[in-house]
């Protein structure tokens, strides 16, 4: 290795938060080199043979776990495209009259495509955010479904018709009576 210039890089210490080691994924605590923008395991220019990466820190992000936060830094372009998807937020929408004199009222809801039972119930505005991928398209599948104001059997039938899509809907949707007059 050629001589470096002690002005050339800066021996450091962390306590953990800063650096990771991207070979096995975890935290590193103690000793490092920082040589321009990049890092090293140890305290000595002799021996740079630990690279690390520096953890990307932003506000909103919350680290699940050592797979997922590996998985991310490792694929940097994916990662910045998903951070900016939102988990739908569940709202229960009721019929206006207008919707009562045309005797049906469509309903919008979604469901988290690896958990059958996470279904959440949703207004228009919310639907149309899930359709243009402000909210999290690819997580959660969305739907809906033409509620009748006046004929629960209606409601049953088009619950049924929806099993097949949506595993679990007859559990969320389970008072065909709901809003009828």
């Amino acid at each position: 290795m050629p001589y470096i210039p002690k002005s050339q890089y800066t021996v450091q210490h962390t306590n953990g938060g800063e650096l990771y080691d991207p070979v096995t994924g975890q935290e590193y605590r103690g000793e490092y080199i920082q040589y321009g923008q990049r890092y090293f395991a140890g305290n000595t220019i002799l021996n740079l043979k630990v690279p690390l990466r520096k953890i990307d820190k932003e506000e909103n992000i919350v680290l699940q776990n050592t797979r997922n936060f590996l998985y991310n830094q490792l694929n940097p372009k994916h990662y910045q495209r998903i951070k900016k998807r939102f988990k739908p937020v569940a709202s229960k929408p009721r019929p206006t009259e207008k919707d009562y004199e045309k005797g049906e009222w469509k309903r919008y809801f979604c469901q988290r495509v690896n958990l059958l039972d996470n279904i959440i119930e949703m207004d228009s505005e919310g639907y149309k955010k899930l359709q243009s991928g402000e909210y999290d398209n690819v997580l959660y599948l969305g739907g809906e479904i033409m509620w009748s104001l006046k004929d629960p059997k209606l409601n049953n039938d088009n619950v049924l018709k929806l099993i097949r899509q949506y595993p679990g809907i007859q559990f969320f949707f389970n008072n065909p009576e709901e809003f009828v007059r």
